[in-house]
């Protein structure tokens, strides 16, 4: 029960985090978007040697990739979650900011079905049903801009397999993202060097304000990353990605408040849809519904 609970706070904690990140790529004045993913590497990994120093945990990784198969996983994974940096700084570049927020509302069906197909996870009518409801709501998203773009299939696929392999390999959540920015390190400080020898300032144009930005893009990027995966580690894949709907509803009323943004009846449709799945889903699971609720109670 306990670890449930805790799943549901992690689960949750990594949706509204993420959802909240557009506030600091908005602060952030930057001329190649591709700055962020070598920053957000390096300073990620800085973090996380710190935190695994700290703990004592550096001969326990050690050990761990002198397997070679962990090895190979860890470089899969890495290679994953670079390519999906990679096409959503892609995506904000070249326009298609719409296009890159559908794929991450994708993203929690192609996990839920990776799921029952890779780690043999399985739905109940009820689960179903509420899975069935959600991908109603997604229909009316991708309606919305007529269109299902590959950046949006790109992005929902390269972090559905990234969250699915990660769950099967079963390792400690900072030990491994540890080793996966480790293993991207070399080319983030090489494109920095690249950046540097070509003329361009470095840390966003310069400047005490931005250096101190640069950094902190750790923080927002490991943070909520463990999140992710201490609650993938507690939920099933189903429960875990259907929490991740916190993500797009963090944003939309991050981007009405904040942006100005219009929110359409079709957005109406298509969110309530979505919580009328996740609520069908939890409350098909007394158990899950009744520590759901205690849970948002001390959250809001």
């Amino acid at each position: 029960r306990q670890n449930r609970i805790s799943g549901i706070y992690c689960s949750l904690s990594a949706g509204i985090l993420w959802g909240i990140v557009p506030v600091y790529i908005h602060i952030i004045d930057v001329e190649d978007p591709y700055e962020i993913v070598a920053h957000r590497s390096i300073w990620s990994a800085a973090l996380l040697f710190f935190i695994c120093w700290i703990g004592g945990q550096l001969d326990d990784i050690w050990a761990m990739l002198k397997t070679r198969r962990n090895y190979y996983n860890f470089f899969l994974t890495a290679s994953l979650l670079s390519l999906n940096w990679g096409i959503y700084v892609y995506s904000v570049q070249s326009e298609q900011v719409v296009a890159a927020a559908l794929g991450y509302f994708i993203y929690p069906l192609c996990t839920v079905m990776l799921g029952i197909i890779v780690l043999g996870e399985t739905l109940d009518r009820w689960a179903g049903l509420a899975i069935g409801l959600v991908g109603f709501g997604v229909v009316i998203k991708a309606m919305m801009i007529m269109d299902i773009p590959w950046v949006s299939l790109a992005l929902a696929g390269t972090f559905s397999f990234y969250t699915v392999l990660r769950k099967k390999m079963g390792t400690d959540p900072i030990q491994g993202l540890f080793v996966e920015t480790m293993l991207v390190l070399p080319f983030a400080i090489a494109f920095l060097i690249w950046m540097a020898l070509t003329g361009q300032v470095l840390f966003f144009g310069g400047g005490l304000t931005n250096i101190v930005l640069a950094i902190f893009s750790g923080v927002i990027t490991v943070v909520p990353l463990i999140f992710f995966h201490k609650g993938n580690q507690l939920l099933s894949l189903t429960m875990a990605s259907l929490l991740f709907y916190s993500n797009p509803t963090a944003q939309l009323l991050l981007g009405v408040a904040a942006f100005s943004e219009r929110f359409l009846v079709k957005d109406l449709m298509a969110f309530s849809l979505v919580w009328i799945g996740i609520a069908v889903y939890f409350v098909s699971r007394r158990r899950a519904s009744r520590q759901m609720i205690n849970v948002s109670k001390k959250l809001f």
